[in-house]
Order: structure tokens, then sequence, then C-alpha cells
């Protein structure tokens, strides 16, 4: 039986007009910042940290980007109550693969309380058995958390689910093949270098068998 980590944004969930529409009432207020397009929210999925909030808002000093991700993290949970961000077929195939036998887990650059957000407000936290994000093991890399799973679970049969390339690099890290979602938020020249390459979410239990 496989390990199988999963992304979040691109892989399992779109959340992009919820999170944008967040930024934007978090930076109402603050008309020196511009509010960020939704193709520059797309592009810096994958980003971590200190990366990904200076291409989404590169106008807000260190001390407004605190005020910004507090008040995106509290709009953006009252926009995402009720509302089904799940791409087509996850909730089916993830229950599928448990109870196949696999090991479910996540693998994202996100922070906690957004991981916590999306597990509980999706109702997908039942299929993972360790749901780590950057946020809950103070990483730089999502290759760190990776290597959090791998302790516990070992990697003699692991794969990685992902969208971007943090999501190859991770795997090329550790030398395990990725499963690249094209629906997700990446390019062409980042899907080329992905090991398998699918198109619906269903298709991971056809690559591991």
């Amino acid at each position: 039986m496989a390990l199988i980590l999963f992304d979040l944004d691109g892989t399992i969930i779109d959340s992009t007009d919820y999170l944008l529409q967040a930024l934007h009432l978090a930076v109402e207020d603050m008309p020196h910042i511009q509010e960020p397009a939704k193709e520059t929210l797309q592009s810096a999925y994958g980003l971590t940290g200190n990366d990904f909030w200076a291409k989404v808002v590169p106008d807000a000093s260190p001390q407004e980007i605190t005020i910004i991700r507090r008040r995106r993290s509290e709009f953006l949970d009252q926009l995402v109550k009720g509302k089904d961000l799940l791409f087509p077929g996850v909730k089916e195939t993830l229950q599928q693969l448990k109870q196949d036998g696999h090991t479910l887990s996540t693998a994202s650059n996100c922070g906690t309380h957004y991981l916590d957000m999306i597990l509980d407000t999706q109702e997908i936290r039942r299929y993972f058995s360790e749901p780590l994000c950057l946020g809950t093991i103070h990483g730089e890399k999502k290759g760190d958390v990776l290597a959090a799973h791998f302790e516990k679970f070992g990697k003699t049969e692991a794969y990685l689910v992902g969208d971007r390339y943090s999501d190859i690099e991770a795997a090329k890290e550790h030398d395990i093949p990725v499963i690249y979602c094209t629906y997700g938020f990446g390019t062409d020249e980042e899907a080329a270098q992905a090991d398998y390459r699918i198109g619906s979410i269903d298709e991971v239990r056809s690559i591991i068998s």
C-alpha cells in the first residue's frame, strides 16, 4: 500500500475566488496597496511565506502584511462557510483510496489555520492520517513537509500529488514520483517535468494500483 500526499490549492480545492475576495477586503482601507488580480494570486500558489506575500501585495510593508494576513484569515473563514471548494470527484477519490488501504495525508505550503479551515469546512479531515503543512512543522520548503511524513510512515512507496513546480521540486528532493494535476494552476513547462500527469483527480487510482 502507498503513502499518497496531496497538495491543497490547485489539487484538491480551488479557493481562489474566496481568497481573492478576502484579500480585497483586507486591504480595503489601505489605498496605497493595489488589490491583487486573480492571475497574480494564482501564480503565487506554491510559493512560501514571504515570497507569496511579496508577489500578492508587493507594496505592503512587513507590518502591513501582518495585518493583511490576520484580516485575510478572518474574512476567509466567514466566506467559505457552507461553500464547496473541492474539485469534482475529490471526496469520492479520497474515500476510495482510503478504502483501498492507502495512507493519505496533506503536504501544503500553507499555514496551520488555513489547513484546518479547509479540512473542516470541506469535511475531508477523516480521509487523512496525519495532515501537515509548512506551518505545522515550521519548515522552510515543501520538502520539509515530506520529510516529516517519511519519518512517521516511511517512503517505500510514496507519491506526491500537486500542481506546481514546488511539488515537483519536493518530490525530486526525496526521489519519489509526482502526479501532476493539469487542471490546477501550473504551466505546461512545469507539467513537462512531472512523472505523471492527470486531468482529473480520480486518475490517481489508475496510477497507484
